[in-house]
């Protein structure tokens, strides 16, 4: 509360107008003279435990009456859809009731939560939910997960394309065809991230839901695509963006083989391409897996293409479509800070739990960047 107050007055002081800063000036006043009697408030709640219990009770024999008639054939995909989430969702939701009447007899409101439960629960804490009238929820697990499915998706179609044109360029492009590839991949990496968010949106999100509505195609899991944007059209842009960053440190990693290995394979009879895919791609696979690695956290840490393409829907996908999980909105860690940073209060909890997705996606990276270091540094041994 009062780094609030202490936020409104700066607030008021930067204010240009002055009724908006007499506005600030009020607001900040009100909050100081709201004094909470917490006790006096959980004593008011405390007496309605016994009603919350019995209607807890009350619902839950309802549920479970309901339950055995929730069963529907619809022909529409989409209310198929909805039955399907129903149905797997009513058997948590039956045994959160069950568990709740003990949950309320056990509350205490003036124990304090241990940093384990805090630090437990922001971890695998399913909901991100600021701005409620009634209580905020931090978990960053919907970010987490959307982060690492759109780095999937990436790297699934990256590292085939990056290391494959890194293998071809080395050993068997001609000169000609070297001077051509390697100026079209890092043109790739010049391109600025909000361009390709850009492009994400108007073509390529259109083209891809274009396509998966084509009627041969419904059969595939996701497909037709109710969302334009989604994972998989973020996973394939930054597939795009690290590309580059996997060709380049894959093919300097080839290109350091000594050229001895090769002349002793060719000289047993060896083929190019047995001298290649037996020789040369063994000898720099450290170096191959580090631009991998480094491809990854390119992938994890960019902010800009997610934020404008991935569709910024704070939830978990629906993992019961299989690879049509692929194909919903997500959110992430990076577009979570972006978005929500320049609104919230300094030092308050909205600002720390940005603050710790903050350090939890530093320690990632960096994890990521020292796990590639160790893999050079074998190679160059």
């Amino acid at each position: 509360m009062a780094r609030d107050r202490k936020t409104l007055l700066e607030a008021a002081e930067a204010a240009s107008d002055p009724g908006e800063r007499e506005r600030l000036q009020a607001e900040a006043a009100r909050l100081e003279a709201e004094k909470i009697d917490t006790k006096a408030a959980l004593a008011t709640l405390l007496t309605q435990r016994e009603r919350c219990t019995t209607t807890h009770q009350s619902l839950l024999e309802k549920v479970q009456a309901l339950a055995p008639q929730m069963t529907f054939a619809f022909t529409q995909p989409e209310s198929q859809q909805l039955t399907r989430a129903v149905n797997a969702a009513l058997p948590v939701f039956l045994a959160d009731l069950q568990a709740a009447p003990e949950k309320i007899k056990g509350w205490n409101g003036e124990k304090p939560v241990s940093l384990g439960t805090a630090i437990s629960s922001f971890l695998t804490g399913k909901n991100w939910i600021t701005g409620g009238e009634w209580q905020d929820f931090y978990g960053i697990l919907p970010l987490l997960t959307g982060s690492l499915m759109i780095a999937l998706v990436a790297l699934t179609i990256a590292i085939p394309v990056g290391i494959g044109a890194a293998i071809y360029t080395n050993q068997f492009a001609s000169p000609r065809e070297q001077k051509v590839i390697k100026p079209v991949i890092e043109f790739i990496q010049a391109i600025p991230s909000v361009v390709l968010g850009f492009i994400g949106i108007f073509i390529l999100g259109e083209a891809l839901r274009d396509f998966s509505s084509h009627p041969s195609l419904s059969w595939f899991p996701g497909f037709p695509m109710d969302e334009r944007l989604n994972i998989f059209t973020a996973g394939c842009l930054l597939a795009l963006m690290s590309i580059p960053t996997i060709f380049s440190l894959a093919e300097d990693a080839i290109n350091n083989v000594p050229a001895a290995y090769s002349e002793a394979s060719e000289a047993l009879g060896a083929s190019k391409i047995q001298t290649t895919f037996r020789v040369v791609v063994p000898a720099a696979f450290s170096g191959i897996l580090a631009a991998i690695l480094l491809g990854f956290g390119r992938v994890i840490g960019e902010t800009m293409v997610v934020l404008l393409v991935a569709g910024n829907r704070i939830k978990i996908p629906d993992f019961s479509a299989g690879i049509g999980a692929f194909f919903q909105p997500a959110h992430t860690m990076t577009g979570i800070i972006a978005q929500e940073l320049g609104e919230v209060p300094v030092g308050s909890v909205h600002y720390r739990a940005l603050f710790v997705v903050g350090i939890l996606l530093f320690a990632i990276v960096l994890g990521i960047n020292a796990t590639a270091h160790h893999f050079t540094r074998n190679m160059k041994h």
